[in-house]
């Protein structure tokens, strides 16, 4: 890397932080904002002094995403992501450190400083409620994909009707998401600090959207096939969705995140798909009705 691209990527944190910490209402994650916007701003200033370019901009679109990501995703991700890249910035400064003049060395070192300031000093202050309660979304999204994923596919092969199998599992779902809720809820009481009815609220929120997005296809489609294909895709997109968010979250490995919520899914709905061609050759299931 050269020092135009380091300074085009403090301009562009510097841009980012100062946009987030203007839109913010929170007032501690407003200062915490602030203090990132100056820190950016000094490092930028450093790679200007050397970069070649001096005048550097970011994208309206590039702001208007990360404004997204903030409503969306929530505060911590935005941090973590922006850190995540930073991680490799470093290991590009202590490169350059070794060819630099001792006067600019002492400067990168305390650019180095900043960046790992940040995660353990800012970013480790900012207290999100969803990020408190990521375990209580977990569960309803873990539970949401396995549960029905198998359920689904038990009905498929067993019924062979989309309307009758998208049916039941809206029932199948809806009820195991008030159940969901209620153990969660139970849990939490067992837990200091954890508030139950929040974490009951998101553990059962996050299995109904999940039982939503897994039933559509047997909604809009009259084909069994059809469905059972758009089923799959739905899993691996809520499955990579799920695995990004909490892999940048946590700083875990994504190709494991992704690995084994998929091994859990995938694997009830072959076991599932057994169960549902036995029933449906046994019991002579299957006609159209």
């Amino acid at each position: 890397m050269t020092a135009d691209i380091f300074a085009r990527n403090e301009y562009r944190d510097y841009i980012v932080y100062k946009t987030l910490a203007e839109k913010e209402r929170v007032p501690e994650f407003k200062k915490i904002l602030e203090d990132l916007t100056k820190q950016e701003w000094t490092d930028y200033q450093f790679w200007l002094k050397i970069s070649r370019q001096k005048s550097f901009s970011v994208s309206p679109f590039t702001v208007w995403k990360f404004i997204l990501m903030r409503k969306v995703l929530g505060l911590t991700f935005i941090a973590k992501f922006l850190e995540t890249a930073e991680r490799k910035t470093i290991d590009a400064y202590n490169e350059l450190l070794k060819t630099m003049e001792p006067e600019l060395a002492a400067q990168i070192k305390k650019i180095i400083e900043h960046e790992e300031e940040h995660e353990d000093k800012f970013i480790s202050q900012i207290k999100e409620e969803k990020v408190q309660f990521i375990g209580s979304i977990v569960l309803g999204l873990n539970d949401g994909l396995i549960e029905l994923t198998g359920a689904l596919v038990g009905f498929s092969f067993a019924l062979n009707n989309p309307k009758i199998v998208a049916m039941s599992g809206l029932i199948t779902g809806i009820a195991a998401s008030f159940s969901m809720a209620a153990s969660s809820f139970m849990q939490a009481r067992y837990e200091v600090g954890k508030n139950p009815k929040k974490a009951a609220f998101y553990t059962g929120l996050t299995y109904i959207l999940v039982v939503l997005i897994l039933t559509a296809p047997f909604l809009i489609f009259s084909s069994i096939f059809t469905a059972l294909i758009l089923l799959a895709v739905s899993i691996f997109l809520i499955i990579g969705a799920a695995s990004y968010y909490t892999s940048v979250l946590f700083n875990r490995k994504l190709l494991r995140q992704i690995s084994e919520m998929a091994v859990l899914s995938i694997g009830v709905a072959i076991l599932t798909f057994i169960i549902g061609l036995i029933f449906r050759l046994v019991f002579g299931l299957g006609a159209e009705v």
